[in-house]
């Protein structure tokens, strides 16, 4: 029995000393992270019309933003945030609030007009990741996905458009794709090479034509493991501008839509125009095309990082009360726009009266975000007006467009 007793105890005691060493371990790990993500700044606030709080605010602001700027720094390389200040100073000026866990001050004083803080600042590392995956300025621990393209193009230096799927065409990249895929390439994604294995598969069973259907490019890209594929179609004409004898102006439009793969889901679209000017046509074309591509690519890597990153997340379900129902044509029209929003993952419409429906939505996002995809949709025929935005629910009147 006292061996009994005596094996418990050196159990009991082995028992605690290897929790307390565990529990040490953690909060070291803790202590560690949480030094990682502190910074001690300074921020500064004019003060006008002696206003001083306001001047505090503003300098303990401005602290706040230098934190996240810091940590941001940490975390994205230097040639992805020049590339993308702009929509990185977006995220700096934006809600501040919701990328800091706490903040101290631990200094302030006033002096000729200028109020200054320092601040001890811990910022959420894994908040902060998040915005600057989704906005494309890093890859974020999930790999990108890899990205196929059939984009069409009609070059001034061709009498008809070029397609790498086409029977009889050469190997080709054109100056729209290559543009495209140089951006995207950069911000992490994985761009699909279609040489001449990939062209040679793709003419046994995708039409001979520059518009390619959606479900042939999904079906076939689905056989090469693509992940998204990016179907459109891009063009450059001559302006009218001149200078001199020999200078002219060209323009190159591009539009386009990404799909992925495994659902057949529209998942982004865009459509950029850029002028150019040059003394030689086929260069300036080429010019024009390659700079509406370096802007397609931007855009598309912000579109589709943010739904990708937002893939695995469960939907949120959101109701749609619609008034103007009773034209049926634009009730159509506008339940394939709702459909085709990016982040939309299934459209149902619960209820149909005379003039009013209410729609079921599921949606990766919030209402707000939902309200403001909406309002970017151009109708032809009619304009909507969201009279209404709540937590769970949008209230939409269809609006007869002017004759």
């Amino acid at each position: 029995m006292l061996l009994f007793y005596y094996i418990i105890k050196r159990v009991l005691i082995a028992v605690f000393f290897l929790s307390a060493v565990i529990i040490a371990s953690g909060a070291d790990q803790v202590k560690a992270q949480t030094a990682e993500d502190t910074f001690i700044v300074m921020g500064t606030g004019i003060i006008k019309k002696e206003d001083v709080s306001a001047a505090r605010q503003g300098a303990i602001k401005n602290s706040l933003v230098t934190a996240v700027g810091l940590k941001a720094a940490d975390l994205a390389n230097l040639d992805s945030m020049v590339r993308n200040f702009e929509t990185l100073n977006g995220i700096l000026r934006g809600r501040i609030d919701k990328l800091i866990r706490d903040y101290k001050v631990l200094a302030e004083t006033r002096s000729d007009g200028i109020y200054r803080v320092m601040v001890q600042v811990t910022v959420s590392s894994g908040r902060i990741k998040n915005k600057l995956a989704a906005a494309g300025i890093m890859q974020a621990k999930k790999a990108m996905p890899r990205i196929l393209f059939f984009v069409a193009e009609q070059s001034l230096e061709d009498g008809s458009p070029r397609y790498w799927w086409g029977k009889g065409m050469p190997f080709i990249k054109t100056a729209s794709e290559k543009a495209i895929a140089e951006v995207m390439k950069e911000k992490g994604f994985k761009i699909m090479d279609h040489g001449p294995r990939v062209q040679n598969m793709a003419i046994r069973v995708i039409d001979d034509k520059p518009d390619v259907s959606d479900r042939s490019a999904i079906d076939f890209a689905a056989k090469l493991n693509a992940e998204i594929i990016v179907i459109g179609k891009s063009i450059a004409n001559n302006l009218a501008n001149t200078m001199g004898a020999d200078m002219k102006s060209f323009r190159g439009l591009i539009t386009v839509r990404a799909f992925r793969v495994k659902t057949g889901k529209q998942i982004a679209i865009a459509s950029k125009t850029a002028v150019t000017a040059n003394v030689d046509e086929f260069a300036g074309a080429r010019d024009a095309l390659s700079g509406a591509g370096t802007l397609i690519g931007e855009d598309l890597s912000r579109q589709i990082a943010s739904v990708w990153h937002k893939k695995d997340k469960q939907a949120e379900n959101f109701e749609i009360l619609l008034k103007g129902a009773g034209n049926l044509a634009n009730f159509v029209m506008f339940r394939r726009m709702l459909s085709n929003i990016p982040g939309v993952e299934f459209v149902q419409v619960k209820e149909l009266k005379s003039d009013k429906a209410r729609i079921s939505v599921d949606f990766h996002g919030k209402a707000r975000e939902l309200a403001d995809a909406l309002m970017l949709k151009a109708f032809e025929s009619f304009g909507i007006n969201i009279y209404d935005v709540s937590d769970n629910q949008l209230k939409i009147e269809l609006i007869p467009g002017r004759s």
